[in-house]
């Protein structure tokens, strides 16, 4: 019988507690992939040795390599644990918890302690339709918490699904206000809401009432400093200007938080081919990611690449002892044309006359194998400088991108992944301080005019960072 189909092969991980050891009993998470470059690579120097019959006397393994890049098409939450391990950093998560019970004012949980006062929580997963949606929380205890003003339907046993999530947070009538720099409040501490530094937030619900009468006070802003009474932002939505909030109950929403840091972190891969007579497991160990890609093109798939370097590998007929599966999302694949739903330059969404054809980012964490004598491969993984770059592909319908060439100035980009339906999630990725390389060539007629650049990322001066992200729950309807 002939070899196997790719079609049969199945790509999964699992997080490793000491680097290059595969868990006892792993639960293999299965990944959603394109395709699986992981491969064995042997090193072998040509022995020096002089014959007499001119042949090549052997030739001799002197390393091992064990790594390779996934191909990906992007979707939401499939990424996650590779989107941590490739920034270094930790998801800071808004307070997420499982509901056990519900009564008509109050979720019991496993822990609400993380629940604050004025915090916006997404209901869902819930029997009664009417319990799905946005409350406000008014208090918490340790396994409770509590919506004075939500009347739900009670349901002493709620579907599994039954969850609680914070998605944001709204104010009191007239307690939230629109300052010059930013939003100020008189009652709600702006601290209990896990804000960060650099990251974006919406201001802005669905309903009139939960958004200020300016019109323009509406939409992304960056956090730049957050205190109990005032959040003061360094991009702000355009025309943006003072507003008292009177009669409104302004709602704010912000998800979690991923930033660039200094964690490694390694895994188990598992690459299945099914349909052998005696099917195969071949285990990558030890793998960081190196590498983290992803491209935005016009009519086409959002798609990336994600470099794996690691430390082993092994192939055999038997599966770890113990394995067992998590299945993959089944969240839908994204497209750049309806899908990208916000793009911004400086702050400044992204459209005519200066429509964006491509635009990406590549992160490199300049990752290298250590080799040392008595074994053949690496011994761990040294880590590297953050390199953050990408390309810039635009119509050539003004000056804007070309002068910041010329200018050597500052800028930064911003783009979200999502939907604009009813599902309203999305994922915001953010470089907020980079610098553009590029020109406006004319290299033929019957072709479009475009500026063709790249640009390269750098710390930013005001939050540290080089690259942000950030995981929404929930957007308004109205959210560009």
């Amino acid at each position: 019988m002939p070899s196997g189909s790719s079609n049969r092969s199945a790509t999964g991980y699992v997080l490793e507690v000491t680097p290059g050891t595969t868990p006892a009993s792993p639960a293999i998470q299965n990944l959603r992939v394109t395709s699986n470059g992981l491969e064995y690579k042997p090193t072998r120097t040509t022995s020096n040795e002089i014959r007499a019959d001119r042949q090549v006397s052997d030739q001799i393994l002197t390393k091992f390599d064990a790594s390779g890049a996934l191909g990906i098409e992007w979707s939401q939450n499939t990424f996650d644990d590779l989107l941590q391990a490739g920034f270094q950093g930790t998801w800071a998560n808004n307070p997420n918890q499982a509901v056990t019970a519900l009564s008509t004012t109050t979720a019991t949980v496993a822990s609400g302690t993380s629940f604050k006062a004025q915090m916006l929580a997404l209901m869902s997963g819930f029997a009664t339709p009417a319990n799905n949606g946005l409350f406000v929380v008014s208090s918490s205890g340790s396994t409770s918490v509590v919506f004075p003003g939500a009347s739900f339907t009670a349901e002493g046993s709620p579907p599994a699904a039954a969850n609680c999530r914070v998605v944001g947070a709204q104010g009191a009538s007239a307690d939230i206000t629109a300052t010059s720099t930013g939003l100020g409040s008189t009652t709600l501490d702006f601290t209990t809401l896990g804000l960060n530094v650099g990251q974006w937030m919406y201001v802005g619900g669905d309903a009139a009432g939960t958004q200020f009468a300016t019109a323009a006070d509406k939409g992304w802003a960056r956090i730049s400093a957050v205190t109990a009474h005032a959040i003061t932002c360094d991009i702000l939505p355009t025309g943006w200007t003072t507003d008292s909030g009177t009669g409104k109950t302004i709602q704010i929403f912000f998800g979690d938080f991923l930033a660039n840091g200094t964690t490694q972190r390694s895994f188990t891969f598992e690459r299945q081919q099914q349909d052998l007579t005696s099917p195969a497991y071949e285990y990558f160990t030890g793998q960081q990611v190196d590498g983290f890609a992803l491209m935005l093109k016009a009519s086409a798939i959002v798609t990336g690449t994600i470099d794996l370097t690691g430390l082993g590998a092994s192939a055999t007929t038997t599966r770890a002892s113990g394995a067992t599966d998590v299945a993959a999302t089944t969240t839908p694949v994204m497209n750049a044309a309806s899908n990208v739903g916000t793009l911004a330059e400086n702050g400044s969404l992204v459209g005519s006359p200066s429509y964006m054809q491509e635009v990406g980012f590549t992160l490199k964490n300049n990752l290298a194998q250590q080799n040392a004598v008595g074994t053949l491969a690496a011994i761990g993984i040294r880590d590297g400088e953050i390199d953050l770059s990408g390309n810039i592909t635009a119509y050539f319908g003004d000056l804007t991108l070309l002068n910041q060439v010329i200018n050597n100035n500052d800028t930064s980009l911003m783009f979200r992944i999502g939907r604009k339906d009813s599902n309203r999630e999305s994922t915001i990725f953010s470089v907020p301080s980079i610098k553009i390389s590029g020109t406006s060539p004319v290299s033929g007629k019957n072709q479009d005019r475009l500026f063709t650049g790249t640009y390269q990322a750098k710390r930013d001066p005001t939050s540290g960072l080089t690259m942000t992200a950030m995981r929404m729950w929930y957007l308004p309807l109205i959210a560009a």
